[in-house]
């Protein structure tokens, strides 16, 4: 055989291999680009449709395809000890009313929800600042996880979501996170009356890693604002949406072990949320907590 010849032949068969791994990796992605980002144009009639019915973007949106599962999960078992230890609160407790469990100690009082709700109630509040003293969000939470740290309550698995003010008082929330991904059923709230902290409420879950083989893709960002605005209908006057973020939500059952669907969650300026079910895109009811 004709040494250049096979040598070109060898050449050709290379070359035919790489594409066929090319193909294999990104063959998807090249036959329908638009998969992975929302076009321009797509875009910019979502943020008309947003216009026209009284909402305002004013966050950073993820544009492009994403793949999730359901996530099982089910209530902390070890927050209760851990809080309960650290503000020396002995482990005796009366019963109330909802089968409420009532733990009394020196500097702070523990109620543990059946559904696994914790709300400490401090003895008396700790004062953050002098009681007229104006404080803008950056220095209040960095003053309450100070406090949170200190007293064994900055959990690794939060992070600081928004706050909420009216009148006197101050909410901030915190979302817990699993694997990169917030968790919005799962919280941490500070609560603040004229700057000083009165209580913490704490609904921590404990989830399981999903199976890849079970990941499916999910309604992209831009479909779930539209259904947003069809599910919520018009509003007047404008309502702003301070973050979009792709995570998990469900209500909080009395249960062992509950799956939760992938949500888009978007945050409105008031402190108020909407929940869309990524995979049907139906409204998730809101919890009352």
């Amino acid at each position: 055989m004709n040494l250049s010849r096979a040598k070109t032949i060898l050449i050709y068969a290379f070359l035919g291999l790489n594409l066929f791994l090319c193909f294999q990796l990104f063959g998807e992605e090249l036959l329908n680009p638009l998969r992975v980002r929302v076009s321009r144009n797509e875009w910019r009639y979502v943020e008309e449709q947003l216009a026209n019915n009284g909402y305002i973007l004013e966050t950073k949106v993820d544009r492009s395809v994403r793949k999730s599962a359901f996530l099982t999960v089910s209530p902390s078992a070890t927050v209760k000890e851990t809080v309960r230890k650290h503000f020396n609160i002995p482990a005796t407790f009366t019963t109330g009313p909802g089968e409420v469990h009532l733990y009394m100690g020196r500097e702070a009082q523990l109620r543990v929800y059946p559904g696994g709700l914790l709300r400490v109630d401090l003895t008396p509040g700790f004062p953050l600042l002098q009681e007229r003293a104006v404080a803008d969000e950056t220095v209040l939470v960095s003053l309450t996880e100070r406090y949170l740290q200190e007293n064994g309550l900055a959990l690794a698995e939060i992070r600081f979501d928004h706050l909420v003010r009216s009148g006197k008082k101050t909410v901030l929330h915190y979302v817990q996170i699993f694997e990169g991904m917030p968790l919005f059923s799962g919280y941490l709230k500070a609560i603040l009356e004229n700057n000083t902290l009165m209580a913490v409420e704490i609904y921590l879950l404990e989830p399981e890693t999903p199976l890849e083989e079970r990941e499916m893709e999910v309604i992209p960002a831009a479909r779930a604002l539209l259904r947003l605005t069809e599910l919520l209908g018009p509003s007047a006057p404008p309502r702003r949406i301070v973050k979009a973020d792709l995570g998990f939500y469900s209500r909080e059952y009395d249960a062992e072990k509950w799956e939760m669907p992938p949500v888009w969650r978007f945050l409105f300026d008031n402190g108020e949320s909407c929940f869309i079910n990524a995979f049907t895109g139906n409204l998730e009811p809101e919890t009352s907590n």
